[in-house]
């Protein structure tokens, strides 16, 4: 295959992806992004992270994605023992040689309630509202139009589009909410739902109309203890933003080493796989307040003759603060070493 057919088939896929959200494999590790529901979901009162996407490196300029987030959770005596959850994110997208770039922040709340007297059920409401800014360089991307035949190259000459800017801002807003259930042998199950891109915000750069899309996205993760040392944490996410519909699922094992240092450390393995796209494997640690996942994807998709079935890379660091008083105190409690 031609370095030219290379060319245009990353420019129609950087395209066609324009209209889409960011996403991630490791989508666990970016619970914030997946539903504000999750906003202090973990068993601590504070937790932050980074998520760093470096794909399709192996084929041209590669397609950047970061994502930052901190969430805190507050158990106020006014509320019966009941929980608020709220967070801050900040996403980053850079869409290879194309010149697009897209950074998004928000605020997050979420209201954790029990079901039952066991206390063992619980129901959290989540909102989510902010913001995105795109831009685009014009000069960095080629068109159709500007394709010689002749040459079977892109030539000097100018592109016939009309952008009207190439920058522009807007409002988002977006809500979900979840289920948990637990017992005290440590089994657990959390489902959810999120809608994202509430009021269709307007992206086109062209001044006509060219709402993105809402997202709706399902997730389901669970914690299944084999033994004192084995766990197994299986996970799915389903989303479907107009045409488009991702799903992706798998497994993480994690092996606890035990308590003969101070330390808790827990190994981690995981495979998941995205339908008719890739396979993501994992590798990562839990050490006492800290978490740390490793990522590859192997691309399956019909772009696997150029890539070489090479994809994206993929790392997370993660931090929940489990030092403070009132954390012993809580009732609801999710293991934040698994980010759920």
């Amino acid at each position: 295959m031609s370095k030219y057919t290379i060319i245009v088939l990353l420019l129609f896929y950087s395209l066609n992806i324009m209209a889409q959200d960011i996403h991630f494999s490791q989508f666990n590790d970016l619970p914030l992004a997946m539903n504000p529901a999750l906003s202090g979901s973990m068993d601590g009162t504070f937790r932050t992270g980074v998520l760093y996407r470096n794909q399709w490196n192996s084929v041209s300029v590669p397609f950047e994605s970061t994502g930052l987030f901190a969430d805190f959770k507050r158990s106020p005596r006014i509320l019966n023992d009941q929980s608020m959850g709220w967070g801050i994110q900040f996403l980053n997208d850079r869409s290879g040689s194309g010149g697009l770039n897209e950074s998004i922040f928000t605020i997050n709340g979420s209201f954790q309630q029990y079901l039952n007297s066991s206390k063992n059920q619980l129901i959290s409401y989540g909102i989510s509202f902010g913001g995105f800014q795109k831009s685009i360089d014009v000069s960095a991307i080629k068109f159709q139009d500007q394709f010689q035949i002749q040459s079977l190259n892109f030539g000097s000459s100018s592109s016939e589009e009309n952008f009207q800017n190439n920058s522009l801002t807007r409002f988002n807003l977006a809500t979900g909410a979840t289920y948990t259930y637990y017992n005290e042998y440590g089994y657990q199950l959390t489902t959810g739902v999120s809608l994202y891109n509430i009021n269709k915000p307007n992206t086109s750069f062209f001044g006509n109309e060219d709402p993105l899309s809402r997202k709706f996205n399902f997730h389901a993760s669970g914690i299944y203890p084999l033994n004192r040392r084995i766990d197994i944490d299986p996970s799915l996410l389903y989303s479907r933003q107009a045409k488009n519909n991702n799903f992706v699922a798998g497994a993480d094992i994690l092996y606890n080493l035990g308590r003969r240092t101070v330390e808790k450390i827990d190994l981690k393995l995981g495979i998941y796989g995205r339908l008719k796209d890739a396979m993501n494997f994992t590798i990562g640690m839990n050490h006492d307040n800290w978490n740390i996942d490793i990522g590859y994807d192997l691309n399956l998709s019909s772009l696997m003759p150029v890539s070489n079935s090479r994809g994206a890379f993929e790392i997370s660091i993660s931090y929940v603060n489990r030092m403070f008083k009132g954390a012993k105190n809580m009732m609801y409690i999710i293991p934040g070493d698994r980010l759920l």
